[in-house]
């Protein structure tokens, strides 16, 4: 099941979309289920980072769409944007935002069928999971693939993100449950590492793009493991 916000003024809009999604579902067999938003305000008064998919009307009253989708942006990164408008041309600057893709108003069921084909086969290949941070009194939301590595610094975590670095309370132990399945370990007691960055292993230091984290001689035999069967060469 895939989660949607529709951020749209117009209920007859709202309705078309509402529609357009229930006979996909049907059609396709697909669990999208979706949640609407009158407004700019309603929707980031309510956002907990916690939706795969928004569709903004770019003509919103107060706060408009590009607007939203700019303020989106900086708390998620890996949310997928789709643009409604009557004027395709403004969708242009969605891509300023990373936006997946536009419909054009009023919506052609055949128009968003293909669309929504394409927007499922993006949420598919993402794999990993959505990680919900919370730093600086700010709600964050990052993909699990998009972590290299979690780091305690003193009474604190840092993610470090290839959308920055976030500073956490929370023990490293409860990350590492959550993030279990999605190939990460931990290479000693400081650091939790994303598998797929993992450039070589010399000695007991760690290659992981411009880092070097250090391996602690109780870890290594455990992580060499954990990494050699990642990468499908059996352990030593």
């Amino acid at each position: 099941m895939y989660t949607i916000a529709s951020v749209e003024d117009s209920n007859e809009e709202f309705q078309a979309l509402e529609n357009a999604i229930d006979r996909f579902n049907r059609e396709n067999g697909a669990e999208l289920r979706l949640t609407r938003f009158p407004s700019s305000e309603a929707f980031l008064a309510a956002y907990d980072c916690n939706y795969d998919v928004i569709f903004l009307d770019i003509a919103l009253p107060g706060m408009n769409g590009m607007e939203l989708a700019e303020a989106i942006r900086r708390m998620d990164a890996s949310v997928e944007i789709l643009f409604l408008t009557s004027l395709a041309q403004f969708a242009v600057k969605g891509y300023e935002v990373e936006a997946f893709d536009f419909l054009v108003k009023p919506i052609v069921y055949g128009d968003f069928a293909f669309k929504a084909k394409r927007l499922l086969k993006r949420l598919d290949s993402k794999g990993g999971t959505k990680v919900i941070i919370s730093s600086a009194g700010k709600q964050f939301a990052v993909s699990s693939n998009e972590i290299y590595f979690v780091e305690i610094s003193g009474h604190t975590l840092v993610y470090h993100t290839s959308s920055g670095d976030y500073e956490v309370y929370e023990t490293l132990r409860n990350v590492e449950e959550k993030l279990a399945k999605y190939h990460f370990a931990r290479c000693n007691s400081c650091y939790l590492v994303n598998l797929a960055y993992v450039d070589g292993v010399e000695g007991h230091d760690l290659k992981l793009g411009k880092y070097t984290l250090a391996i602690s001689h109780p870890k290594k035999k455990d992580f060499m493991k954990t990494l050699n069967a990642y990468y499908g060469k059996g352990s030593n």
